[in-house]
Order: C-alpha cells, then sequence, then structure tokens
C-alpha cells in the first residue's frame, strides 16, 4: 500500500481504516483531560501544584471511566500527492483570508481616519481652545474627548471658553503701583473664598482686577463686596509677587468708598 500521512505531514503506521465515502482514515484517541496517573494510580485531578497535577480525594475519574480516555474520533489519511494538494490549497485559502483580512484592517483604518477628521473640523474652533491649555487636567480632558469623537455639550464648551478667558485676562495682569503705596483702586470682585473662623471672626481671600485687568489680592478680615461687584477703595500695596505665571498685587487695610 502507498505510504500514509497524517494532516500533519507525519507518516502513519498504525491501522487504516475506510470511511464511508470509501476514504482512508485512522481513529484518533482523545486522551481525558481530567484525570491522571499519579504515585501509579490514575485518579480525578484536583489542579496543578508546582506544575504536577494532584488529587487529594482518591476519586476516580467519572469523565472516563478512569480509562484515560475520553473519546475517539476518526481522522483523515492522505497520500503525498493527495496531501501537497491540500496543503496548497489550504496555503491559497489563508493568503486570501490574509489579504482579505488586510483590505479590511486598511479600509476600516480609512474610514476612522476620515470620521476623526471630520470630526476635528466640525469642532476645530473648540479643539482649538483645548490644545491652548497646558496642566494634567486639561491634557487628560483634551485627550478623552478626542477619543470619544462626540461632539462638546453646553457645559464643556461653557468650561473650556471660561478658561481659555481666564487665563487671558490673567496672561494681561501686571503689578500695580509700587509696594507700600496707598492707592485708591476701582475694581470688580471676582471670587470670594471664605476662611475657617478660629474665634477671630472670618477671614476672607478676595480676587479682583481693576479696570486694566491686572489681579489683586486681598487677605483679611475686610468684606470688600459681593462677587460682582464693582467697588471703589482705599488700600495699601502690601507686595507684588507671581502665582501660577500670573502676576498679582497683594493689598492690605482696604476701605470700601463706594459700591457701583
Amino acid at each position: 500500500m502507498e505510504q500514509l500521512f497524517k494532516r500533519d505531514g507525519s507518516i502513519f503506521t498504525g491501522t487504516v481504516n475506510t470511511d464511508e465515502k470509501g476514504r482512508t482514515t485512522y481513529t484518533q484517541v482523545i486522551p481525558c483531560d481530567r484525570c491522571h496517573v499519579i504515585d501509579g494510580q490514575r485518579l480525578w485531578v484536583m489542579g496543578m501544584e508546582n506544575n504536577r497535577p494532584y488529587s487529594r480525594t482518591g476519586f476516580e475519574c467519572w469523565t472516563c471511566g478512569n480509562t484515560g480516555i475520553r473519546g475517539q474520533r476518526e481522522e483523515r489519511l492522505y497520500t503525498a500527492a493527495k496531501l501537497e494538494r491540500v496543503n496548497k490549497t489550504a496555503a491559497t485559502r489563508a493568503a486570501r483570508k490574509a489579504e482579505a483580512d488586510r483590505i479590511a484592517r486598511e479600509q476600516a483604518e480609512a474610514a476612522r481616519v476620515a470620521k476623526d477628521a471630520a470630526f476635528r473640523a466640525q469642532n476645530a474652533d473648540f479643539i482649538a481652545k483645548l490644545e491652548s491649555l497646558d496642566g494634567d487636567f486639561w491634557s487628560l480632558f483634551r485627550n478623552d474627548f478626542l477619543r470619544r469623537s462626540i461632539a462638546p455639550t453646553a457645559r464643556q464648551i461653557e468650561l473650556v471658553e471660561g478658561e481659555v478667558a481666564k487665563r487671558a485676562k490673567n496672561a494681561a495682569s501686571a503689578f500695580v503701583g509700587n509696594v507700600g503705596d496707598k492707592m485708591t483702586l476701582t475694581v470688580t470682585v471676582e471670587r470670594i473664598i471664605t476662611l475657617p473662623d478660629y474665634g477671630y471672626g472670618k477671614n476672607y481671600i478676595t480676587l479682583m482686577r481693576d479696570q486694566a485687568g491686572n489681579l489683586l489680592v486681598y487677605k483679611g478680615l475686610s468684606d470688600i463686596g459681593q462677587q460682582g461687584e464693582t467697588v471703589t477703595m482705599k488700600a495699601t500695596v502690601k507686595e507684588h509677587n507671581i502665582r501660577d505665571g500670573v502676576q498679582q498685587t497683594v493689598i492690605q487695610r482696604p476701605k470700601v468708598l463706594e459700591v457701583a
């Protein structure tokens, strides 16, 4: 009889069968994966320990009836010529599938790039503002926004535009007067931070801007005004400093003259 081969190309030397279609086959035994010979006895395996199977129950395997064989199936046998044709067909099929997969990947990537370009074009103004904002928070915000590719919400637009406007104002801020100067200032209260009362009365940190857009800061007991109010006051320049890259003028002993 002509030499026969398994599908993997190895030579077959066992008993040859014939299926209902007249094709040569052999019986492939399927070993049980639930038991193992341990210390000379086949037992149901509980698991692996130190890369070795173990069983502490002493149970026989119900899966295979303790035979070690879970089942069997008929596998094809091939002549050298037939195996060559089968391998050639399989290689051709694999090459076609690989090419189809490559084309599908390229088309999917092209679609993704086009979608991303369209999204960026539709939201170019918002993205440009996002890219102008540095810092960890804004970097994460920007990356998440671009990853999701969902149009910005009204709240997101408000948040970004507010930050851009604040930074623009901060960039224009300059020191006011000289340290020790007593000045009359007209300012608009931007923010008030109320500090804990430790028995001496409430302390405030009040952030203000003058009519030129310069940032002034007051920390103390005096209530200068409510957020959004424009007030005229007398105050003394305590110091000039730079915080987070912003020039700010710290004042002391404010005395409100007028609330607009």
